[in-house]
């Protein structure tokens, strides 16, 4: 406990409650030097009106008035205000009225007649405690400020982020309508194909900002739902084909990065492109199969397979100058992978990553 300084002030608000007139008006004398609010009640009828109408930081009643006593009055007050501090006063020792006041959370008991400095130390040691309390919640006030804008600035940011991916989706399907409205006008078969595989390509890349604006995470992507998505678009770009061509889909749950998902889907693209282009050439029924799943140590492993005529055994597809191959050898680079090949029967790429 600190030892009151002459002259010192306390900011808190304080509620004398005494029935007696003289003691009135003795602690008013002495109080209203040291606090900054004070407010006086004759009974406890009046203490609680005026608490009910300041709300002061402490209560200092005595025990023992007419018509509502100190305790009945705190009994009152605290179902209005369970935190209200208390310090009770009498002039009697008696047992059960100190074990009530126990019971009820009195914060402190003085016996009559009371020092002035005893008090002015106790109203020291609640004055510490008040503004703890009122540093404690100025802070945390602050701190719920402060998270409040963080999270609004979030939502802003989330929002924009949002409407960026949605900007680059519709830019990237402009390109592609472009591209689209150009190969009407050409006439040379190669020159449309070389148009498609560019559109594809757009379109894969597109893919996943669609993904990412209707996803709830902007940061990954499901990748399963995207590359269900992805390959339907491509073979619905090789729908008038006379192979009928279905999908075996072997995928674990996984969310990949934008910049681990883009090289991917592109990787794929490429790859189920050939299988529809060259795989089966004439046969009446096809099947094209992506496993994709997570290994050990962070690792991923995407596998795209077809049961087509496979790719002969001269031919080096490290060497080719297909630009579908080098950019898939470009892409499995990019995101650090191992591509191997099996042509034993149909055709087989894995890239591990």
């Amino acid at each position: 406990m600190r030892e009151q300084e002459p002259g010192q002030r306390y900011n808190i608000s304080v509620l004398f409650v005494d029935d007696n007139e003289t003691i009135r008006q003795l602690y008013r004398r002495i109080l209203e030097k040291h606090i900054s609010h004070l407010y006086i009640a004759k009974d406890g009828y009046h203490g609680l009106e005026l608490y009910q109408k300041h709300k002061p930081d402490l209560v200092i009643t005595d025990m023992v008035m007419p018509v509502m006593n100190g305790l009945e009055m705190v009994k009152e007050i605290k179902k209005i205000a369970p935190e209200a501090k208390f310090v009770v006063m009498s002039a009697y020792s008696e047992k059960d009225s100190f074990v009530e006041s126990i019971h009820l959370g009195i914060d402190g008991y003085l016996m009559k007649p009371v020092e002035a400095k005893k008090l002015l130390s106790l109203i020291d040691e609640f004055a510490g405690i008040t503004l703890m309390k009122w540093e404690l919640e100025r802070k945390e006030k602050k701190r719920r400020e402060a998270e409040e804008y963080l999270k609004k600035s979030l939502e802003e940011k989330d929002v924009l982020l949002r409407e960026v991916h949605h900007r680059v989706k519709n830019n990237m399907q402009i390109i592609s309508s472009i591209l689209r409205m150009q190969s009407r006008n050409i006439e040379d078969p190669k020159l449309k194909d070389i148009l498609q595989e560019s559109q594809n390509r757009i379109h894969t890349m597109a893919l996943i900002h669609e993904n990412l604006y209707n996803n709830e995470s902007l940061a990954n992507i499901k990748f399963a739902n995207y590359i269900k998505s992805l390959t339907g678009n491509i073979a619905r770009t090789y729908s008038n084909q006379s192979t009928i061509i279905k999908f075996n889909y072997q995928m674990e749950d996984a969310y990949l990065s934008i910049d681990t998902a883009i090289p991917c889907g592109l990787i794929i693209n490429e790859l189920i492109s050939n299988s529809f282009k060259y795989a089966f050439n004439g046969n009446s029924i096809g099947q094209i199969s992506i496993s994709f799943k997570e290994l050990p140590d962070k690792k991923y492993q995407l596998i795209v397979s077809d049961d087509g005529i496979g790719i002969p055994d001269h031919i080096d597809i490290t060497k080719t100058k297909s630009l579908g191959m080098k950019i898939l050898h470009k892409l499995v680079q990019q995101i650090d992978g191992i591509l191997q090949n099996d042509f034993s029967n149909g055709t087989k790429f894995t890239i591990t990553f």
